[in-house]
């Protein structure tokens, strides 16, 4: 086909339709098929249902199956960009140009089964998790939490004949700590936050005009997420792992562990977004050897997620085992909001959080959010960045390849919800592999929950055109309304500091 024939062909319309169809088939099953997947999947051992799931995807793509270059893509998400899995344990060979269904893929069932063996723990695909009642050992724990923000903003400039205004994006990071007796809304929430910005601080915190110039607009955006990144990681680590009091027993860190720009290429650009991604490397390392160092659970908390790790294989096994009508490689949704419908129940008793269902853990590394994994061998990283080294001997690789042997964390969502209608976060934390069995985190996980409580966040996602209610730990929501009210104050002031340094470089009469 011709691209002409294939522009002619393409319906926006009626593609955009098959997905609003999707999205309420889901939602109209919950009661029926999705429970019903619910009840069979906690009995259903995730190893096995993940190898069967690519192997039934790579069958479909070897005998010519119509929707090969959509099973592709699925299989590409889930083992590849998921799992963090090789070319080597899984290679997909594209058709040539013209050979839309010659597909071919080759899976090593032995190297991928022991790849899912290290990465998966569960023994189920969903599994009941309780509090753990011996968490902090007898005492009261220690709960907090950060969230960072961004703010768009212009100072006027006293021009003589003509208003102006400069432009600039400013961030701030705030967070909260709560302790002691009490329950719910009742406990005691204490705000922290650094009111007066420093010179260093506003290296991070203040995006000045001249970066517009200096980058081409992609990498501006990424220097802008970079930027929240490290002021988001200095802080947790000022403020909440170094903090004079005693250390929180869990930080809830709005937001994924890893930095938005976590790319060796972005690492070795010679400008302003290099050095924001240098940065977020080396903040995000002190951050996790630190917490390693005191015991503390550096947990994420991930509203607006993109992987389809979770959500993909339960498409496949509602239509392979359930449902034969179930549609396969259409319109999937994210893990995010598949796992709000899987998870939520009206059965759920949340009065007092002391257990509820969650999906097994999944083991992510940086090296696969940094898509290590498809560049060579990942035991075998030690050549890749000599040669790295060599091109760029002016740059310090010793973080980034400390982080890629360091930094692991365990995903998973948990059900503390009756009504989907309250979107559940993802909550991943870093965990060593000389450490505790990282099933056990999920417990003291809930037991932070039950501790300081869960909130509704009504902010609008920029994902959606409507607002999408999340259930968060009321520790993260406080943290987010207080960094919104600190930016306001920070922006005023800010703008204030500006204009006085403007003035000071006039010539005086």
């Amino acid at each position: 086909m011709v691209v002409g024939e294939a522009y002619e062909r393409y319906d926006p319309t009626g593609l955009t339709s098959s997905y609003m169809r999707r999205a309420v088939e889901f939602e109209e099953k919950w009661e029926t098929t999705i429970r019903r997947a619910r009840e069979e999947l906690l009995k259903v051992d995730p190893r096995e249902l993940y190898l069967e799931f690519f192997q039934s995807l790579a069958q479909h793509m070897n005998s010519g199956a119509p929707r090969a270059a959509k099973f592709a893509d699925v299989l590409e998400a889930v083992a590849i960009r998921g799992f963090g899995m090789s070319r080597q344990q899984i290679a997909i060979r594209r058709p040539l140009q013209g050979g839309a269904n010659k597909w071919r893929v080759h899976i090593d069932a032995g190297a991928v089964r022991s790849h899912l063996e290290a990465h998966i723990v569960g023994k189920y695909f969903l599994n009941p998790v309780v509090v753990d009642s011996h968490a902090w050992g007898g005492r009261t724990p220690v709960v907090a939490a950060s969230d960072v923000s961004q703010h768009r903003s212009a100072v006027p400039v006293p021009a003589r004949f003509f208003k102006r205004s400069v432009p600039f994006v400013l961030n701030n990071a705030a967070g909260t700590m709560v302790s002691g007796q009490g329950s719910g809304d009742k406990r005691k929430y204490d705000n922290l936050f650094n009111p007066k910005p420093d010179e260093a601080l506003l290296r991070w915190m203040l995006i000045d005009p001249s970066y517009q110039d200096d980058l081409d607009p992609v990498d501006y955006q990424h220097c802008l997420a970079s930027a929240m990144d490290v002021g988001q990681y200095k802080f947790d680590m000022e403020y909440l792992l170094k903090a004079d009091r005693r250390h929180p027993d869990v930080v809830f860190r709005d937001g994924s562990l890893f930095p938005q720009d976590a790319y060796l290429e972005s690492c070795v650009l010679e400008n302003r977004r290099g050095e924001f991604s240098r940065e977020a490397v080396r903040e995000l390392l002190s951050c996790l050897s630190y917490a390693g160092d005191i015991g503390s659970l550096y947990c994420g908390v991930a509203k607006q997620v993109q992987l389809e790790v979770y959500s993909a294989v339960l498409d496949w096994y509602v239509a392979r085992y359930i449902d034969s009508d179930w549609e396969v490689g259409g319109y999937t949704l994210n893990d995010g909001e598949a796992m709000t419908l899987l998870l939520s129940s009206p059965a759920f008793v949340g009065d007092n959080l002391s257990g509820a269902a969650a999906t097994c853990l999944i083991r992510r590394s940086f090296t696969t959010r940094a898509n290590l994994n498809t560049r060579g061998k990942l035991a075998d990283l030690d050549s890749y960045f000599r040669l790295y080294q060599y091109q760029h001997p002016e740059i310090d690789f010793a973080p980034f390849q400390k982080l890629c042997g360091l930094a692991h964390v365990y995903m998973f969502f948990v059900g503390h919800s009756k009504s989907p209608q309250q979107r559940l976060p993802r909550y991943e934390f870093f965990h060593t592999d000389t450490g505790a069995d990282p099933g056990l985190m999920a417990g003291k996980i809930l037991a932070a929950l039950q501790y300081c409580g869960l909130s509704n966040d009504y902010d609008d996602s920029h994902m959606s055109a409507q607002p999408v209610t999340y259930l968060l730990p009321t520790v993260t929501q406080q943290a987010h309304l207080l960094c919104k009210d600190v930016g306001k104050y920070i922006d005023t002031a800010t703008g204030q500091w500006m204009m006085a340094r403007y003035r000071s470089m006039l010539p005086q009469e």
